[in-house]
């Protein structure tokens, strides 16, 4: 299979720009590691870094920006989805607040989108996906990557403080003090460590948690106390980096409650693949990513209310009782619910996103079908970080009910997750695989006619913390 030695000028017009080179493809990609024990280390070490992850549905990346990550992947770790998440938070900021999308028909939306990345350390390759991200908005953009993407939010007051103007004693650009170019109100807050924005959020008087949730809604904040301000016309956006356990460990039901984490749209993410001496990625390619994605971006800027297109309503329908419908409320687990209990307007802020750099005033039905799988594997990252148990030691149960004859794999696929577990985020494989390595069950095959059947029993072992 033969790779094109150029990208279209507008790449991400159909569902592939073209066949992602992969190893073993004829393909160039730089010093290759021969030895068969390297390659299948590697590959190993990879399915380890990602067997806590949900499954993606290829859905995901049917969008303009999906396509640019999906292009982008033989070229990093990083996981595609990391990529795709922040270019969609970057470019909701950079069209600015006049695209918008109304729901419930009076609450007005802007096209923001607030990725939590979930990544483990050292492992989650969270840094290198928004570095990734970042090549291509510096060449679609590079004043706004200079002077509207800054890090650092720590109280309500000093947010707030970005956007002021002149009318505002000291505050304005005679005051030396405003941190956005004059008139601009987009603010892009990149924060790699999110666990010590939580941990200034606890503090008592801090109103950093309170101003961002108007942030969210977007337009006027304002403080009211001691160094009381008010900030006009805000467009913000948040791209926030912070590892499983530091969430977990962190994050409490009255924080859900509080309605601020609901807001924001968790991604859990891992490496991707091993590259030791990985390929640079072509200047002109970049080049061309950056002029397409500054083009719709600009034509996405003079848009004003997108809606749903007549044809889309009947998928929009189901997609709203999927997430608004009591079969999103958590599993009955109150604080994953209040984590995902902004799905619907989280749904649609995605899809307009995806139609306004399409150019487009309507959200058809590929706009709300991608976004709809990114929401459910939003979803789904949350029940991995604060449910990362559960899963796990249900099926541990359901193998050791069996006795010593123990499941099949049919049986738990069919039997235990009912045909469902790829809607639930769940990967059986990789559990089965866990609870083999941690010797709470064994495998064996069973050889015959077709495929080999694997019989799963379990061990004299009980569910422990070793399954973590």
């Amino acid at each position: 299979m033969s790779t094109p030695s150029a990208v279209p000028a507008d790449p991400g017009s159909g569902r592939r720009l073209y066949p992602v080179p992969s190893p073993g493809d004829g393909t160039d990609h730089g010093p290759s590691v021969t030895a068969t024990g390297d390659v299948t280390g590697m590959a190993a070490r990879v399915a380890q870094v990602r067997q806590w992850l949900p499954p993606v549905d290829p859905a995901v990346f049917d969008s303009f920006l999906g396509q640019v990550a999906l292009h982008l992947d033989p070229f990093t770790e990083a996981d595609p989805v990391n990529v795709l998440a922040t270019l969609l938070a970057a470019a909701g900021v950079a069209m600015g607040p006049g695209p918008h999308v109304v729901v419930g028909g009076f609450e007005r939306h802007p096209l923001l989108t607030w990725p939590i990345v979930i990544g483990r350390t050292g492992t989650g390759r969270k840094g290198t996906g928004y570095n990734v991200a970042k090549a291509v908005l510096s060449y679609a953009m590079p004043d706004f990557v200079t002077e509207n993407v800054k890090s650092g939010l720590s109280s309500g007051e000093g947010l707030a403080a970005v956007f002021a103007t002149d009318d505002q004693p000291g505050k304005g650009k005679a005051g030396g003090t405003r941190l956005l170019p004059e008139g601009d109100f987009r603010l892009l807050a990149y924060e790699p460590e999110w666990a010590s924005v939580m941990a200034r959020m606890k503090r008592e008087g801090n109103t950093l948690s309170a101003t961002l949730r108007a942030a969210w809604e977007g337009g006027d904040l304002s403080t009211l106390n001691v160094d009381a301000r008010t900030a006009r016309d805000t467009h913000i956006g948040i791209v926030a980096h912070i590892t499983p356990q530091e969430f977990a460990a962190k994050v409490s039901a009255t924080d859900m409650a509080g309605g601020t984490y609901n807001r924001f749209l968790p991604i859990a993410v891992g490496q991707s693949k091993f590259l030791p001496v990985p390929k640079p990625v072509d200047h002109a390619l970049l080049l061309q990513f950056g002029a397409a994605l500054a083009d719709r971006v600009t034509a996405g800027t003079r848009l004003d209310r997108i809606t749903i297109a007549p044809d889309a309503i009947d998928t929009w329908q189901h997609i709203y009782l999927e997430f608004g419908g009591p079969e999103s409320d958590g599993d009955g687990d109150h604080v994953l619910s209040q984590f995902t209990s902004r799905a619907v307007p989280n749904c649609l802020r995605i899809a307009a996103t995806y139609a306004a750099l399409d150019r487009s005033p309507r959200v058809g039905i590929a706009h709300l079908s991608a976004a709809a799988a990114l929401v459910r594997y939003s979803i789904n990252s949350a029940r991995a970080v604060l449910r990362p148990d559960d899963t796990l030691a249900a099926l541990l149960a359901y193998i050791n009910a069996a006795g010593p004859q123990g499941r099949t794999k049919r049986d738990v696929t069919t039997g235990h997750y009912q045909g469902n577990a790829k809607r639930r985020g769940i990967n059986p494989d990789a559990l089965l695989a866990r609870l083999v390595d941690t010797g709470h069950i064994t495998r064996t095959t069973q050889s015959g006619k077709g495929r080999p059947a694997e019989t799963y029993t379990a061990t004299t072992h009980t569910p422990t913390n070793s399954t973590n």
